[in-house]
């Protein structure tokens, strides 16, 4: 028997969406690829229609906003017609619960935000195409198993090589396909990273309050020889502490709460329950609930919303208390000397807001996460163009994106792949021309 898996073929895409000039769009682009046969519905039911007449379709795109029938309602009542297909959703910016639903009863393989930047969605659908082949030739090899093992009776010892060759193979194409399936659980942890980016972009005061918050957590309880369970679930909960701010409105999130009234004081504090119910729906994310509810409550009782006070507050929830309060008050002093001022500025909290035992634990881990760039006589401080960067520079601030995505840390010390990354986050979204960096002294 020949094997012909790696021959081009056609494969179907079904592109649903009621606003006709996205289709359009959508087939333009799509339209690039030779072995793309795409499909147009423009309603739910279209779609459903299309889906039953053409049971080989491969990839599922699907607008989430559209009448009579939502995007996830439409995945869910597609993937019952054609489990095998790859379901894709686009979500506007309002649509962040609409996208934890969809993942949450796993009807979508990835959402993209729209707008969509066309290089990410033809990748993510080239990503989508590699995995439904993957699949389907699975299951192809596996039927050939089957078949082989039923012949088997009949033949001879002549084939026995043979048979042990092909599950050889077929072994192979298994654990390509179990490395798939790792590769696909860990895009839920990219998902948290990316729904703490969106947070982020609502930040404008700080974008970078909910990674470094993030990180300080993560290190606070390494610190605490917690274990690895522990520290992943405090980072993400870390992550995803202010995700409740985001249906809030641009005028409140630009104020300090020293600056709110009563009804917009009332207003914020909602945001760590609204936070809670937004990723309730997701298993995985549910322990992670009570830590974004309780991250305002206070050791002495007197915080928000359920006034729990000193152990009965969680711990994940004391941790990000902490490093919340101390982030936010690196922005408040020179850089110079920001994270002993810090420090200093929380010492009348420590027993009234904060856990008086972590106090230690802040401090060793400030020094590791947040400590001063070391300056010696051997380097020196340049302003460079992205095509200017070269292996061993080391970045004095932190990178965003044109539109505010945080792309680097700073210290980071950039490498061949580092430099590639920043070229190419140019092209698609610009920012500054020039970056701060470190580099060696060269003599004069």
């Amino acid at each position: 028997m020949s094997d012909n898996a790696d021959t081009p073929v056609s494969l179907k895409i079904l592109l649903v969406d009621d606003e006709v000039n996205i289709t359009k769009s959508l087939r333009r682009l799509l339209g690039q690829v030779d072995i793309y046969e795409v499909l147009i519905g423009n309603s739910g039911d279209e779609g459903l229609a299309l889906i039953r007449e053409n049971e080989d379709i491969g990839v599922i795109i699907s607008d989430q906003r559209m009448p009579q029938m939502t995007g996830v309602e439409f995945l869910g009542k597609a993937r019952k017609l054609v489990p095998d297909a790859i379901r894709i959703l686009l979500t506007g910016y309002a649509d962040i619960e609409a996208s934890i639903a969809a993942i949450n009863q796993g009807a979508v393989f990835r959402y993209l935000s729209k707008p969509w930047q066309d290089d990410e969605l033809l990748a993510t659908i080239a990503e989508a195409v590699e995995h439904y082949q993957l699949v389907s030739e699975n299951k192809r090899l596996n039927a050939l198993v089957s078949k082989q093992n039923a012949e088997l009776q009949d033949w001879n010892s002549r084939l026995k090589q043979r048979v042990l060759d092909q599950t050889s193979q077929i072994r192979a194409k298994s654990e390509s396909l179990a490395e798939k399936n790792q590769q696909l659980r860990s895009s839920f942890g990219e998902t948290i990273e990316a729904l703490s980016g969106l947070v982020g972009m609502r930040n404008r005061v700080d974008p970078s309050h909910s990674r470094n918050t993030a990180e300080l957590v993560a290190a606070m309880a390494k610190a605490m020889d917690l274990s690895a369970d522990e520290v992943r679930n405090y980072r993400s909960a870390a992550l995803l502490h202010d995700i409740g701010k985001i249906g809030m409105a641009d005028g409140l999130l630009s104020k300090t709460v020293d600056q709110l009234n009563h009804e917009e004081l009332v207003e914020y504090q909602r945001h760590v329950v609204r936070g809670q119910t937004a990723i309730d729906p997701v298993l995985e994310l549910r322990d992670l609930g009570p830590l974004i509810r309780h991250h305002h409550e206070n050791y002495d009782g007197s915080g928000f919303p359920d006034g729990l006070a000193k152990e009965d507050i969680p711990l994940g929830a004391r941790l990000i208390a902490v490093a919340n309060s101390f982030e936010h008050r690196l922005h408040r002093f020179a850089e110079a000397d920001a994270r002993t001022e810090a420090l200093k500025a929380m010492k009348q909290e420590w027993g009234s807001r904060l856990d008086p035992l972590l106090k230690k634990v802040l401090s060793a881990a400030a020094g590791e996460i947040f400590g001063q760039l070391e300056f010696s006589a051997e380097v020196v401080k340049r302003m460079v163009a992205p095509n200017e960067i070269a292996v061993g520079m080391q970045l004095l601030q932190d990178l965003h994106s044109g539109t505010g995505v945080l792309l680097l840390k700073r210290g980071t010390v950039f490498d061949v792949a580092g430099i590639d990354s920043i070229k190419r986050c140019f092209m698609i979204d610009p920012f500054d021309a020039k970056i701060a960096v470190l580099v060696e002294r060269t003599e004069d």
